[in-house]
């Protein structure tokens, strides 16, 4: 048995994943604490994890919207922001809280999401001084390569020799200018809590880890031609079952159905996205199904301003392996995990975010070949209409891609990987060998 502290920033697309893992840790009977803030309390304890509140917590919730029109924001310097009011501000409160859980508990592993950078930074410290770390990757790969742009830029790899000048040239605008002061904070910091100097650039922070998890297929990233030796794909995570089907579910539906979804963090002011693909598919012979990822369904209707159309029917979750299967195409801000639980089914996707990671997994899809990206954060209804009545027009193309990338998801099981990763890293933690 096996004592594990799992740790994560308070947002519902970080901590749902790594509850999936909890729940499957539990059950073989590792003994599991879950640092996170007091707002998840009860579905940790429902996962059978101990829950650890997180210093801080009662703060501004980072993933907390006001519920008005979200502004627009992408790219490297929304990025570097990001990082630093939401990461860079609590580094030293996430070290040394886990430190000292680690302290206290003995832990053998300790298991994160990519952007609890507090964790990651404890794996710079002497092995015999730590618990092993094991990070699942969330997002698109961030480090560093001259096979890609630099990430943040949501710009595709080209052919030709020119990839590399490009790249090349690209990666040092971004690290003279848009991320040198926030580098030099993260280098400064760093290395007062734990005396080693990180190398690489900046997302390659995450490399200090044991092993990056990344949640996801070879398929669906840029090549490169070389890999970091931590990085392993363990394929994406199942997508939740436990909600009910509604009472309107008929799998008589000879309509075609198109789900849209602004999926768990983005999903404040559906205005964004659900809003102008209800307004475009209103009088097409689908059927859309909208997920608000949480807020209730009724500000859907109040967003919209009236009734919705008979061909529209909304519901805070639906179970994916039910209305995926179904579905005909997927419109989607570019959520890593919505995007992938599409993908698993072979579901072609028409995809629209600029914010976050978002940019860099809709540019994915657009280079797979599996979905058309609209590159706006806030598409009209007639881009919506457009592009959903192409794919579903021309669905050989974009579901070939898709199927492609379902076959090489089939193939993997990221939970058994997960728990094979983390018995390798429990058996190698030194007062366990020794």
């Amino acid at each position: 048995m096996a004592r594990v502290l799992f740790t994560s920033s308070r947002q519902d697309g970080f901590v749902l994943p790594l509850l999936q893992l909890t729940r499957a840790m539990v059950s073989r009977g590792d003994e599991v604490w879950f640092l996170c803030g007091e707002a998840f309390r009860d579905r940790i304890e429902a996962a059978g994890a101990r829950f650890v509140r997180l210093p801080y917590d009662g703060e501004v919730d980072p993933g907390a919207g006001s519920g008005g029109p979200e502004p627009v924001r992408g790219g490297v310097r929304e990025m570097t922001e990001m990082l630093r009011s939401l990461f860079l501000d609590t580094v030293e409160a996430d070290f040394r809280t886990v430190l000292e859980l680690h302290r206290s508990l003995h832990l053998d592993l300790v298991v994160t999401e990519q952007l609890f950078i507090g964790s990651s930074a404890i794996g710079l410290l002497p092995r015999a001084e730590r618990p092993a770390i094991l990070t699942l990757g969330l997002v698109p790969l961030p480090f560093f390569s001259p096979d890609v742009a630099p990430f943040g830029t949501g710009i595709t790899p080209m052919d030709g020799p020119l990839n590399v000048l490009r790249n090349r040239a690209m990666q040092a605008v971004v690290d003279t200018f848009a991320l040198a002061d926030i580098r030099r904070a993260f280098t400064t910091t760093i290395e007062r809590l734990t005396g080693v100097h990180p190398g690489g650039r900046l997302f390659d922070l995450g490399l200090s880890t044991d092993v990056w998890a990344q949640v996801s297929v070879p398929q669906f990233e840029y090549p490169r031609r070389r890999i970091p030796e931590q990085v392993r794909y363990v394929g994406p995570l199942p997508a939740p079952s436990a909600f009910p089907l509604p009472d309107w579910w008929d799998y008589r539906e000879r309509r075609r159905i198109v789900h849209v979804t602004q999926g768990t963090y983005a999903n404040q002011d559906p205005t964004a996205l659900i809003v102008p693909t209800i307004r475009g598919l209103a009088e097409e012979d689908v059927l859309v199904v909208a997920t608000t990822g949480g807020p209730s369904p009724a500000t859907v209707a109040q967003a919209y301003g009236g009734p919705l159309p008979e061909n529209v029917r909304v519901e805070r979750f639906m179970p994916y392996d039910h209305l995926l299967r179904a579905a005909h195409v997927m419109v989607t801000n570019g959520g890593f995990g919505a995007v992938h639980h599409a993908l698993r089914h072979g579901l072609p996707l028409v995809v629209a975010g600029t914010t976050e990671d978002k940019l860099e997994v809709n540019a994915r899809v657009r280079f797979s070949g599996a979905g058309v990206d609209l590159r706006e954060q806030r598409p009209s209804p007639d881009a919506v209409r457009a592009a959903v009545l192409h794919v579903l027009d021309d669905r050989a193309q974009f579901r070939r891609a898709a199927a492609r990338l379902a076959r090489a998801i089939a193939d993997t099981d990221a939970i058994a990987s997960l728990l094979a990763i983390a018995d390798e890293l429990i058996a190698a933690t030194p007062t366990r060998s020794s």
